[in-house]
């Protein structure tokens, strides 16, 4: 094990088991999602039930393709050039896939919680699961530099999967961009979305406390007055 030479036993140790617990954790969990979205679709439509089926296989890709980054660490990269492209695309358009998944629910969950009633009229039909289309192929198109930026190069003896081009001038234009975009704005928007149900939330929930109030008030009232009769 050239790679982990230069670590010390213990860090290997402890990596190997956080990374083997997390990687068992997140293809179980993701596949037993998968499995329950699957028997809730074949029973009825569910607009929810598809996005949550492809947050799960986003995460899933991620999580799958995230051994090679694991060997690499503990050892050297074990693909050629080709590999180190497709995989250093692939995982980085599958947690794109998945942030814009999550902006996708936010957005449909305050729709719903806003309007009710306008969103029970206005469902979403069948044929809008080509949304999910929609979605991995613009998460495709944005990572696509990537296959430019990624390659395979040998420091220190060791065969490495790095994500640079003659200068790293591009590929921190690249990340400064993506990071932006598809970390700082969809969290504050999620953050907004989040903030927006729970006051809406909150203040169709205070008619229902106060009426429930009157009503006890009332129900005094009436014992009161039955008893002293």
């Amino acid at each position: 094990m050239e790679r982990s030479d230069s670590f010390s036993s213990i860090l290997v140790v402890l990596f190997s088991g956080f990374y083997s617990f997390v990687f068992i954790l997140s293809t179980v969990g993701n596949i037993w999602v998968l499995v329950t979205c699957y028997k809730t679709l074949k029973q009825r439509h569910s607009p929810f039930m598809w996005l949550l089926a492809n947050l799960a296989s986003a995460d899933l890709c991620f999580t799958i393709l995230t051994i090679f980054n694991s060997i690499a660490f503990l050892w050297q990269w074990v693909g050629g050039n080709i590999t180190c492209k497709l995989q250093g695309f692939l995982i980085e358009a599958s947690y794109t896939s998945t942030i814009i998944t999550l902006l996708t629910i936010s957005y449909e969950r305050l729709k719903v919680t806003s309007n009710p009633i306008n969103a029970l009229v206005k469902r979403w039909p069948e044929k809008q699961y080509f949304k999910l289309i929609i979605i991995w192929s613009c998460s495709l198109l944005i990572c696509l530099p990537l296959l430019f930026i990624y390659r395979v190069e040998t420091q220190q003896n060791s065969v490495m999967c790095l994500a640079r081009k003659r200068t790293n001038f591009f590929p921190q234009i690249f990340y400064s961009v993506h990071t932006t975009i598809f970390f700082v704005a969809p969290l504050v928007y999620m953050i907004y979305t989040q903030s927006c149900i729970f006051r809406t939330l909150r203040v169709a929930s205070i008619p229902t406390t106060a009426f429930i109030t009157h009503s006890k008030q009332r129900q005094r009232k009436i014992a009161k007055t039955l008893s002293a009769l």
